[in-house]
């Protein structure tokens, strides 16, 4: 009966996940286990089928990263509110180069104390228009100035969007990272009760060491502990999600692929830093600031010109021209005349206790330009210094990967059989087993957390280059 359940045992540990979910390999084959492996796969055909209708219903609802980029670009609140922002940058272009509004006014002069018959019994009724005119293109200058801004904005928008979509992206394969840890710490938990099951059916007959059951056991429960904190993370990535894509904060219908598309590189290090220098967005608001404060500059030089206004005025006086207050016109017959006067003013902005202002202003605005010019070249040393690491963690993701699947997983399948045939055999314990089985699980996530690496270190070179990869 010992040897029928440790053959049973044999078959339980012949399933294990070698690469991306879809491909596995039988750790050990031995002669007339076949008839068992059909009982056990007989016996637990039901989890199987659960297991099966689970992963069905939870990837019949996957979305792709490229869906969700989509759907972020189209509902992120903050960006929306960018996209906003432009359009009142440009809005504000157009109004300043206009004109400044006309000014109307109306006058009642001089009307005696006892009337209230303003129109007919004051001296004069005086109404003026009076008007204003930039000189020397000030107006053009202002204008310049706002769509220096609004392209601004417009970099704003994209460094924004640019870094929403990477953040995206490394939540996305951070959710999809727990998923396949979860899948695996989900193997081991039926692989262990499927050896508890068996351990069981042997233990009645005192061929089993109790210890050895305990210890199976113990590490069942710890690895459910573990799924516990799976699923916890799972629920704090799905909320930050949410929050990207601009979803009720509550939606849990957030599912990740089970198998990502490739994704490659193809440029060296020095063209990423070349794209990085001519795309990122940070660094092209900064060249857009720099533009913008010459401009100002430009503007405030034309406010030395001086400003023109011109002014017209229609006089009615209802009780005729009127010389002194003490005038005798008794003997003179009111007649209403009318006349009108044309006025042309100009400001002095460079009289020597103002032309001080503008001068002021220029120096603020050249040392901004300096200032700006310097933190430019800062930022992008830093970026650049992002750049090349997270370019290399890239490449040693992708080496990870390779030796992951090629060398360290298969030798550990290798040690995990023998370690099986070992125990079979009565030669080792059941903790070198078990350990063994940590190890394989180990490495099997740390397989998984290099993929997820790869793509994540991807996101960071497309949020300092300032572009997305398929775009390149």
């Amino acid at each position: 009966m010992l040897s029928k359940s440790k053959s049973r045992i044999a078959g339980v540990n012949g399933r294990w996940l070698m690469d991306d979910g879809e491909k596995t390999e039988k750790i050990s084959k031995k002669k007339g286990a076949g008839k068992n492996n059909s009982e056990f796969r007989e016996w637990n055909s039901p989890w199987f089928s659960v297991l099966l209708l689970f992963i069905l219903s939870v990837y019949t609802n996957a979305q792709t990263i490229d869906s969700l980029i989509a759907e972020a670009l189209t509902n992120n609140p903050q960006l929306k509110s960018l996209e906003y922002k432009i359009t009142a940058s440009e809005r504000r272009s157009e109004s300043v180069n206009t004109l400044p509004a006309p000014n109307f006014s109306v006058e009642f002069a001089q009307v005696p104390t006892n009337s209230l018959d303003i129109f007919n019994q004051a001296n004069s009724n005086n109404f003026a228009v009076s008007q204003m005119f930039p000189l020397g293109r000030k107006l053009n200058s202002m204008s310049e100035v706002e769509k220096k801004n609004t392209l601004i904005e417009g970099d704003n928008y994209n460094f924004y969007k640019v870094n929403l979509i990477s953040q995206l992206k490394m939540e996305y394969y951070t959710l999809w990272l727990i998923d396949r840890k979860t899948e695996v710490q989900k193997q081991i938990i039926a692989l262990l009760n499927d050896l508890l099951k068996s351990m069981g059916s042997t233990f009645t007959t005192n061929r089993i060491n109790q210890a050895d059951l305990l210890t199976v056991q113990s590490e069942v429960a710890t690895d459910e502990t573990q799924l516990i904190i799976l699923e916890n993370q799972k629920v704090a990535e799905v909320y930050k999600l949410n929050k990207m894509l601009g979803r009720n904060l509550d939606s849990k219908n957030v599912f990740a692929v089970k198998n990502l598309p490739a994704d490659s590189l193809l440029y060296s290090q020095s063209k990423l830093e070349e794209l990085l220098a001519d795309s990122n967005p940070a660094l092209k608001k900064m060249t857009n600031m720099i533009e913008m404060n010459k401009a100002m500059i430009e503007s405030n030089d034309k406010e030395l010109i001086p400003d023109l206004m011109i002014q017209g005025m229609f006089m009615r006086m209802p009780r005729g021209m009127i010389l002194t207050s003490k005038s005798d016109l008794s003997m003179l017959e009111h007649k209403t005349e009318t006349m009108y006067s044309l006025m042309f003013s100009i400001n002095l902005p460079f009289a020597p206790w103002s032309i001080n202002k503008y001068k002021a202003k220029e120096e603020e605005l050249s040392s901004g330009i300096n200032s700006i010019e310097y933190e430019r070249k800062d930022m992008q040393r830093e970026m650049l210094s992002k750049l090349n690491e997270a370019f290399i963690k890239y490449q040693t993701s992708l080496d990870l990967i390779k030796l992951y699947s090629e060398k360290v997983i298969p030798i550990y399948n290798k040690a995990a059989e023998s370690q099986l045939s070992a125990y079979l055999t009565n030669r080792t314990g059941i903790s070198s087993l078990l350990d063994t089985y940590r190890m394989l699980l180990m490495q099997q996530m740390n397989y998984y957390m290099s993929q997820a690496d790869s793509r994540m270190e991807l996101a960071e070179i497309e949020m300092m280059v300032g572009r997305r990869i398929d775009e390149f």
